[in-house]
C-alpha cells in the first residue's frame, strides 16, 4: 500500500495504530528505497497498547533486536521515535487558559517546523520553561516565548546572534499582534508568529459549544514544576503571585 499510494516525502497517518505496523512498514520501506517518509500513530491507548507495545516494538525496530530464536535482526538507526499524550485544555478564552494552551502546544509546534532539540541556553542566557524556550538543531532555531514581559531582554540577546537564516519566533499575545515593533530593531533575524491565535481559533472551531466556561484548577492536571528564573526575566503572574 505504501509503495501504491505514497511519495518519498509523503507524511503516512494511522489513526488505528494497533501494534505500530504501520510505522514499522514506513521505516522499511524509506531504508528499501532512500526515502524520507515520517509517519504518525494515533491511538487510544486501550489496555496500555501504545505505551506497551507499540512504542515498545518500534523503539526495538530502531535499535535493533534479537529474535526468540537468538538471530540478531539489525536496527533501522537512523529514525527516531517520539510519544506524545493529548489533553483538554479550558476553552474559554481567559489568559490563564490562553497561557496554559500555549505551553501545551509546544510539542506541536516541534512537530510544525520539525525542530526538536532543545537547547538550555540562547546566546549566552540560560532559559527558563515558564518564560522562553529555545530550538536549535544546527540548520534552523526557533524561539518561544511565553512571557512577553521577556521581550525586551531578548531582543539585545537576538541582535548578538549570526545565524544563516532568520529565527523563528513564537510570541504568546492574547490578540493577533507578534509584537512586531518590539522586534523592529532585529527585523532581519526573525521571523514572528503570534500565539495562542492561530491555535485558540483551531481548537475552538473543533470542540462542541457547552455553556462557555474555565476550568476550575482543581480540575486541571497539575502543572510540572517550572525552575524559577529571577533576575532579568522573574516577572509575576496575573493575580498578583510570583
Amino acid at each position: 500500500m505504501l509503495q501504491l499510494g505514497s511519495y518519498f516525502d509523503s507524511t503516512v497517518l494511522d489513526f488505528f495504530a494497533g501494534s505500530g505496523t504501520t510505522l514499522h512498514a514506513v521505516m522499511q520501506l524509506n531504508a528499501e528505497d532512500g526515502g524520507k517518509r515520517t509517519c504518525i500513530l494515533c491511538t487510544n491507548n486501550e489496555n496500555g497498547i501504545c505505551e506497551n507495545v507499540t512504542y515498545e516494538r518500534n523503539k526495538r525496530v530502531i535499535n535493533g533486536y534479537t529474535k526468540p530464536n537468538g538471530e540478531a535482526v539489525e536496527g533501522l538507526h537512523s529514525n527516531n521515535l517520539r510519544y506524545y499524550r493529548t489533553a483538554f485544555v479550558g476553552r474559554s478564552r481567559s489568559v490563564q487558559n490562553m497561557r496554559r494552551l500555549v505551553h501545551l502546544s509546544t510539542d506541536m509546534l516541534c512537530i510544525k517546523e520539525d525542530l526538536y532539540t532543545e537547547k538550555k541556553q540562547f546566546a549566552g542566557q540560560q532559559t527558563y520553561k515558564g518564560v522562553f524556550r529555545f530550538f536549535d538543531d544546527g540548520k534552523r532555531q526557533m524561539l518561544v516565548i511565553y512571557r512577553e514581559e521577556a521581550i525586551a531582554e531578548l531582543v539585545p540577546l537576538i541582535a548578538s546572534t549570526h545565524y544563516a537564516e532568520p529565527i523563528k519566533v513564537y510570541v504568546f499575545s492574547p490578540s493577533e499582534d507578534p509584537w512586531e515593533a518590539e522586534f523592529e530593531d532585529v527585523a532581519d533575524k526573525v521571523q514572528l508568529c503570534a500565539l495562542p491565535q492561530a491555535i485558540y481559533n483551531t481548537y475552538k472551531r473543533i470542540l462542541p459549544k457547552p455553556k462557555d466556561r474555565n476550568i476550575a484548577a482543581e480540575e486541571q492536571p497539575a502543572e510540572p514544576k517550572q525552575d524559577s528564573p529571577g533576575g532579568l526575566f522573574d516577572f509575576a503572574e496575573e493575580g498578583g503571585e510570583a
